[in-house]
């Protein structure tokens, strides 16, 4: 039973192309995504008054400054209870995560349909351009900015 579960753990985050093994991924990636959608559309919205908060980030912790991904949690609790506006403001990553949980739960789920795996091709084997890297820092640049100026 041991030997089982520590070879599926290690199928499970190693990037190989075998079929039977990114079906393993795929199930495994479905459930965390129910999990995820179940945590944030069931838990309570949080308050839109509310800027006092308890956060579990290293950096902000440290330096008294929120990083560029501080807020993403509370803007994902607004994005699923349909709370568009105070997502984004709270920090546009939120909303692009959550697109982003969605449209994958999507994908891997015609995939496991069809038996296919078009997602882990696209997701993990796609060579990203060097110019797509420099607008996603220069983004994430602005919004760390945007993060420090509003207070958050």
């Amino acid at each position: 039973m041991k030997e089982k579960l520590k070879s599926f753990f290690y199928e499970l985050f190693s990037l190989s192309r075998k079929t039977e093994n990114v079906k393993m991924k795929y199930i495994a990636l479905q459930f965390f995504f129910v999990g995820c959608f179940l945590y944030f559309s069931l838990c309570q919205s949080p308050s839109a008054n509310s800027h006092k908060h308890i956060t579990i980030c290293v950096f902000h912790n440290l330096t008294g400054y929120p990083c560029p991904a501080c807020g993403t949690i509370r803007g994902m609790k607004y994005f699923f209870h349909l709370d568009f506006f105070n997502a984004l403001y709270i920090n546009p990553l939120a909303v692009i995560v959550s697109v982003f949980m969605v449209v994958s739960f999507v994908w891997i789920s015609l995939d496991l349909i069809r038996g296919k795996q078009s997602f882990y091709d696209k997701v993990f084997f796609v060579k990203v351009p060097k110019v797509v890297i420099l607008i996603v820092s220069v983004l994430t640049l602005i919004n760390w900015y945007w993060n420090i100026c509003k207070g958050l």
